[in-house]
């Protein structure tokens, strides 16, 4: 048994037996915090000049937030980048860039293209062919990790999407090399290090903290062999050291949601919402409910709607707690449009009937820029050939709908905070997970490193600092930055025994100094793998869902600077799970020095600053000076799997 399932079914019963302790304090020196993250959000809102689409909940709150108008996610994908804000590391240091890994899985020495020949097998496990829910080789390493009599293990899979083998050992004889068309990885029983998320960081510290929603990544977790229900991408049971009472996400609906009554975690879709398509197809991922505004009366019920009626019924109970305890809250609401599919009420859509959105200002990707850089959705083929324009503005305006119902959905648990006399204790910060295309240089969805997709939405209300009410800073934040940030505005410690420091630098000089604040990084750190296809064009195939850190050809780096965006795509050694800074495959560089695009005007020229490759027109010298520093961020830090 696992720590983590240890503490799932004794840990939550002390909690819930030990009730909830805390004295009252002032707003300042304990604040509640409502943390609250979109899924696929790209900046487009009228408070970052796109005044095209209707999100008046949001704006209404940013008019009294610090705006951040460039912050950036860690990788422009879900499971990875909330691994990595969640924690407050960048990728490199959680090793999850997939959807197979997270970060409580055991750190194992490994080899890597070998099997093991003698010993005693103790059991082996057979994985479902989508690995998703197996947590890959790293689950194995956690199942042999948490059985005392394992001292070997070794995980095989065949090719891309093909069932996965996990057998655990006592004891062997030798390795041996083995050349196989998939994943071929054995090691030895691992240690399990120590991690303190953000959630779990408040409740060590006092702190009652809820979850609502998608917060770690769907589903019950990327577990262990046996891998009963789980999830891809995130902890088993999405982290009980995580909540006060485990009642994360979807727990105890009523049966009127038959997806959702039972408790939190025991069992497969316990508490994840079903996608619920509801009339959108594989061929149309956009459709409309005509259904009240509310999103109440569909059937399968619209995810969100029960997002916020589950954060209300949270801050309902947080509230009265904190009455009378005087014990603050610490509250995750995970909204997940506009994540495909947009399934959303008429309301949001008719919003959008006779408006007209801008189409992309380059629709193919330049030659300039090496095609590893795209990768391939919703059917498109290559790079060079776009949609009709008809169908990217129908495209714009479904995804706009999205944002407009998730901005309601926001708008009911702003409203929730007010009308429970939250609105002065509690600080409210929103940002998305990472951003998405709209159909620039023909890419579409997230999954790359330029502006679009990895820069997000980002701004906070303290309601003790008013000097930052209204305001807005062009300080260039990274994601990992809201880990130091919510705990010095709470005045919380850093996590002093985690194996791996915190990587984010605090943002509360900036917020207490919007105009003079500094922070103690200049730039932000964006990675990304590349997984094409053996054979086929550099851009096929290229997305990393189930593709084993093992077995990733190449690693991309970006590094955006205040008036630069420079970037490295390069090979990966899967037996280190390091990038080989000797074998550069392409380079690109971007000019944003003239960039209106992150303020409040000119938002159609999004696409404008990283059309066009730069890297051939400047001086080699110049260049050296930027990839030193990307390699310098990056890094490879400590080890987290040593190669034998």
């Amino acid at each position: 048994m696992t720590s983590v399932e240890m503490f799932w079914i004794f840990g939550c019963l002390l909690l819930s037996a030990t009730g909830p302790g805390g004295h009252a304090a002032r707003s300042d020196e304990r604040p509640n915090i409502l943390h609250l993250v979109f899924d696929d959000f790209r900046t487009d809102l009228p408070f970052y000049g796109q005044t095209q689409v209707h999100a008046p909940y949001l704006t209404r709150l940013a008019k009294k937030s610090l705006i951040f108008d460039r912050a950036y996610c860690n990788e422009a994908v879900c499971s990875p980048s909330r691994n990595s804000f969640m924690t407050g590391r960048r990728p490199n240091t959680t090793k999850v860039w997939n959807f197979l890994n997270n970060f409580r899985q055991a750190e194992c020495s490994f080899t890597n293209h070998a099997r093991y020949v003698g010993g005693t097998v103790l059991q082996t496990y057979h994985g479902s062919p989508d690995v998703q829910v197996t947590g890959g080789w790293g689950g194995c390493c956690t199942s042999c990790t948490s059985n005392a009599n394992c001292t070997h293990w070794s995980y095989h899979k065949m090719t891309r999407g093909a069932s996965a083998n996990c057998t655990l050992y006592s004891g062997t004889d030798h390795t041996v090399p083995m050349e196989c068309n998939g994943t071929c990885v054995v090691g030895t029983t691992g240690t399990q290090p120590k991690w303190t998320p953000i959630p779990e960081h408040f409740r060590t510290n006092g702190y009652l903290t809820l979850g609502v929603g998608k917060l770690y990544h769907d589903g019950g977790g990327s577990c262990d062999f046996p891998s009963p229900g789980c999830g891809p991408g995130e902890p088993p049971y999405a982290d009980p050291l995580s909540w006060t009472n485990c009642s994360a996400q979807y727990p105890d609906f009523p049966h009127e949601y038959p997806p959702f009554f039972n408790a939190y975690g025991q069992e497969q879709g316990a508490y994840l919402c079903p996608m619920g398509q509801g009339g959108c197809t594989d061929k149309q991922p956009y459709c409309t409910e005509d259904i009240p505004k509310d999103g109440s009366g569909a059937n399968p019920p619209l995810l969100d709607f029960m997002v916020y009626k589950d954060a209300i019924r949270k801050l309902h109970y947080a509230s009265a707690n904190l009455n009378s305890t005087g014990q603050p809250f610490f509250l995750n609401v995970g909204i997940k449009r506009p994540h495909l599919v947009w399934r959303v009420p008429k309301f949001y859509t008719d919003l959008y009937a006779n408006s007209t959105p801008s189409l992309p200002r380059r629709k193919t990707l330049s030659s300039t820029i090496d095609p590893i850089a795209w990768t391939p959705f919703f059917g498109l083929k290559s790079p060079y050939e776009p949609f009709e324009d008809d169908k990217i503005l129908q495209l714009r305006k479904a995804y706009y709908a999205a944002i407009s119902w998730a901005d309601y959905v926001a708008g009911q648990v702003f409203e929730a905070v007010d009308n429970l006399g939250l609105t002065d204790s509690t600080i409210i910060l929103v940002h998305a997970d990472h951003g998405w295309h709209l159909g620039e240089y023909n890419m579409w969805e997230k999954r790359t490193l330029w502006e679009a997709a990895t820069r997000v939405p980002f701004f906070i209300h303290v309601p003790f600092l008013p000097q930052s009410h209204g305001q807005r800073t062009r300080a260039i934040t990274e994601l990992i930055d809201v880990y130091p940030t919510l705990s010095d505005l709470a005045n919380l410690p850093r996590p002093h025994h985690d194996r791996y420091p915190l990587e984010g630098v605090s943002l509360l000089p900036v917020i207490k100094d919007p105009a003079k604040g500094v922070l103690q990084r200049d730039y932000a750190l964006s990675t990304y793998p590349r997984c094409p296809v053996p054979g086929g064009p550099i851009w096929e195939d290229n997305c990393i869902h189930t593709v084993e850190r093992t077995d990733f050809p190449f690693m991309g780096y970006t590094l955006r600077l205040d008036a630069w965006r420079y970037t490295e795509f390069v090979e990966w050694d899967g037996d280190t799970l390091t990038p080989q800074w000797d074998r550069v495959h392409s380079r690109e560089l971007y000019y944003h020095g003239n960039d209106t695009s992150v303020g409040p005007d000119n938002w159609e020229l999004a696409d404008f600053y990283e059309d066009v490759n730069l890297v051939t027109t400047v001086n080699s010298s110049f260049l050296s000076v930027l990839s030193q520093k990307l390699r310098a961020a990056a890094g490879t830090g400590d080890a987290m799997d040593s190669h034998h």
